[in-house]
């Protein structure tokens, strides 16, 4: 597969894992793929207040369980999920990009600015917020 590229199964499944989180009872506040300009990858990226509340290490533990429980094939390797909390400046940026957005709510949002946080990105795809989270 060519990782520089983000196709419909990526999406697809970044959707299904947000699914299960939300069933688990993962607190999300958003998620999004990002393709950052340095090794032209893209990673999916969680935001949770549990980052900020249990720490980084206790987030990942709760989250792991979640990504390798997904139906084989999974699109999203467990090593291309990060884990970041809301006060994290790219979180910031994402949530503000969701403000600031003409598209409908509950709308993706493919975004091609230039920085998100202090990271120079190619691109991001932002999938609609969960339920119960505004901006």
């Amino acid at each position: 597969m060519d990782k520089s590229t983000l196709v419909t199964e990526q999406i697809e499944a970044g959707s299904e894992l947000i699914q299960q989180l939300a069933h688990g009872g993962f607190d999300v506040t958003a998620a999004f793929w990002f393709k950052g300009t340095e090794d032209n990858r893209w990673y999916f990226y969680v935001v949770s207040p549990i980052v900020d509340s249990e720490g980084l290490n206790q987030a990942y533990t709760r989250l792991h369980p979640f990504v390798w429980q997904m139906p084989q094939p999974f699109w999203i390797h467990p090593l291309e999920v990060k884990l970041i909390g809301p006060r994290n400046p790219i979180a910031k940026d994402v949530l503000e990009i969701y403000r600031r957005s003409p598209a409908p709510k509950g709308s993706a949002i493919r975004w091609r600015g230039k920085i998100l946080g202090n990271v120079s990105i190619e691109e991001a795809y932002l999938y609609p917020l969960p339920n119960g989270v505004t901006v």
